[in-house]
């Protein structure tokens, strides 16, 4: 029989703070890594795959998608390791291939761009620690910085 914590109410909204500004620090590392690719290849990821910008992907297609899987390993079952991975793998195809909207044959690129992107967050999430300076600055800092030099 598995016993849950009690947690008082701001113990809560602590983990939950945390909880947020990790996956928040994992899209800005994500953003990042992103926006430097679109601008080497110049603007393909933007122009040939998506039909969004990239904040949108990255902020709330992929994040909301994390964020879901993480709802549903919670609920459900707990996933470690490579079962992890390799779910949250096709997790990340299916979410890209289902946004695909510019035309058929770039759908398998979005479901690649899903796939990589989803597992960017995942190693993102775990490299970053809880409780750093980095991951307020990942946060934070980082999308301002992208959203100003690569601007269109």
């Amino acid at each position: 029989m598995m016993h849950s914590k009690q947690y008082s109410p701001m113990m809560w909204r602590l983990h939950i703070g945390h909880y947020l500004i990790n996956k928040l620090a994992c899209g800005g590392i994500t953003f990042l890594l992103l926006s430097l690719i679109n601008m080497i290849t110049h603007d393909y990821i933007s122009n040939s795959i998506l039909s969004i910008s990239l904040e949108q992907w990255v902020y709330g297609i992929i994040m909301m998608a994390f964020i879901t899987f993480d709802a549903l390993c919670v609920i459900i079952a707990p996933l470690r390791g490579s079962r992890s991975i390799l779910v949250l793998s096709a997790w990340g195809y299916i979410i890209g291939y289902s946004l695909a909207v510019n035309e058929i044959s770039a759908s398998w690129l979005s479901g690649l761009l899903g796939l990589s992107t989803i597992l960017l967050f995942y190693f993102g999430s775990s490299i970053i620690r809880k409780y750093s300076l980095t991951s307020l600055v990942l946060a934070w800092i980082i999308p301002l910085v992208c959203i100003w030099i690569f601007k269109p």
